[in-house]
């Protein structure tokens, strides 16, 4: 970026961090410097700065065929309202605070270019994956360079099916195989209904108060379908039918609302008239779920690659400036006191064979979760919320400096594998404690400058629709994300 800086300095002109970070980033990136400066010395106002704000305003009057179409300004609606965010595999299952497809598209687009890798360490079920092969304008449905991209999560449920979301799978062989399973599930399913059939269900221990959570039956019928999958040859389908049948399963459940972020058992009146139908519920799953593959693997790119990995972002399996942007949306606090992942996961995880020792090795793997005993944190802003929280609640506000120290430790590694210069970008939604707003901006923002990262601008949305209320009994939820741009300096 020095040689950037340098160019306009013996040209007459100083150039902003931004601006030179901008330029820095392209291919040729001192042939393009010229071709900058050559344009600004045609134009009859010189600037004494060129700035960010400068370079997309004379990107907005040159057009796009100009040299200053690399500054050309963002759009300024990323609310998105009314969009459809489950189209082909996005709706393939729900899975708590996910970034919209919408969103990732832009970021994707906007901060890498085609043949990049672009990282999600905290890839969730899978978005920005699925969007780096997609890279189709939402709105236009025009296609663009789809991207190589990594995925990274620590929630094993999360992984599994970020790797289904993201694997296409030929339709007629798909098909093909589904039809032959659901057949022989039903077939199965009608014989443990009329006569004993030897059917292994999941114990205790493996399955910790499975009754609470299903009636008698529906386990018996859904344990038909589990271990039916062993018998599917192809991997892919086989993950594949796992995720219908996850889905299944918080379908057919004693959950009041098996999408809703918080998950609550029906009352007992309800209990005594609900009688879930599983082979037919299965069966519509599945079709549907078919449906959405089918349209995925016939848009997305085949000539990139993806790759899911289980792993903490404290500690990245990634060698040092190996990926060229990141497009990411962390938890915005542990799990003690925001969205809990492991539990809304957990009987997804059970079902899939993801023993309770294996999930609790998670949980206590995740950010937040080892209580310590300092309040410090690398942000000056939080450590004075902290400060005043504490005379109030000592435990939610350690609760909350672990998790930001956590945070901290994640943006330090996702500097370390980024690509100098690199585009660092991150969608997160400030959050309260006892009624006090943490502006999570702000917050990450001083952590990701004491990682290495500078600010190079910031877009705020609100979220048009929530699964959960605009106000609880702790204050109020996240009504507004706040979208973050840094570049590796």
């Amino acid at each position: 970026m020095m040689d950037i800086v340098r160019v306009f300095l013996d040209k007459g002109y100083q150039i902003s961090p931004d601006a030179a970070s901008r330029l820095a980033s392209e291919e040729d990136s001192l042939s393009k410097a010229g071709e900058v400066l050559e344009a600004i010395e045609r134009h009859e106002k010189k600037p004494q700065v060129v700035s960010i704000e400068l370079l997309e305003s004379l990107a907005r009057e040159a057009g796009p065929d100009s040299v200053f179409n690399i500054f050309e300004i963002q759009p300024t609606d990323w609310d998105f309202a009314g969009v459809n965010t489950h189209s082909m595999t996005h709706g393939l299952h729900p899975y708590p605070a996910r970034m919209i497809p919408q969103i990732a598209c832009r970021l994707i687009d906007n901060y890498s270019k085609a043949g990049d890798i672009v990282l999600d360490p905290f890839c969730g079920s899978g978005t920005v994956i699925v969007e780096s092969q997609l890279m189709r304008a939402h709105q236009s449905g025009k296609p663009k360079p789809a991207r190589n991209a990594i995925g990274i999560d620590i929630n094993p449920f999360a992984a599994a099916l970020a790797k289904v979301k993201s694997t296409p799978i030929e339709p007629l062989e798909l098909e093909k195989a589904t039809g032959e399973f659901l057949k022989d599930v039903d077939e199965k399913i009608y014989r443990a209904q009329k006569e004993p059939y030897d059917v292994p269900i999941p114990s205790k221990d493996d399955f910790p108060n499975l009754e609470h959570w299903f009636k008698p039956y529906v386990v018996r019928e859904l344990s038909v379908i589990r271990g039916s999958l062993a018998d599917v040859q192809d991997n892919d389908i086989r993950d594949f039918l796992k995720i219908c049948f996850s889905l299944t399963a918080r379908k057919v459940s004693n959950i009041y609302n098996p999408g809703d972020t918080f998950i609550k058992r029906l009352s007992a009146s309800e209990l005594k008239r609900y009688r879930p139908e599983v082979p037919n519920t299965f069966r519509e799953t599945v079709i549907q779920a078919q449906n959405k593959m089918r349209e995925f693997s016939r848009a997305c790119s085949r000539d990139t690659w993806t790759q899911i990995v289980l792993a903490d972002t404290r500690n990245l399996p990634l060698d040092g400036e190996s990926v060229n942007a990141i497009v990411t949306s962390p938890p915005y606090g542990e799990e003690r006191s925001t969205i809990s992942y492991t539990r809304w996961t957990k009987l997804s995880s059970y079902w899939l064979g993801f023993t309770p020792e294996i999930v609790r090795k998670h949980e206590r793997a995740s950010l937040g979760a080892s209580y310590g005993e300092s309040l410090y944190t690398p942000s000056k802003t939080l450590n004075n919320i902290l400060e005043k929280i504490a005379k109030r609640n000592s435990g939610l506000a350690h609760n909350a400096a672990s998790f930001l120290r956590d945070y901290s430790a994640c943006l330090l590694e996702i500097n370390r594998v980024l690509r100098k210069s690199g585009a660092c970008c991150i969608v997160v939604g400030d959050r309260s404690l006892l009624r006090v707003r943490v502006p999570m901006d702000k917050v990450t923002t001083e952590l990701a400058t004491e990682a290495g990262f500078s600010l190079e601008r910031v877009f705020y949305r609100a979220i048009p629709t929530k699964a959960i209320p605009w106000t609880v009994a702790k204050g109020e939820t996240i009504a507004k994300e706040n979208v973050l741009i840094f570049r590796k300096t």
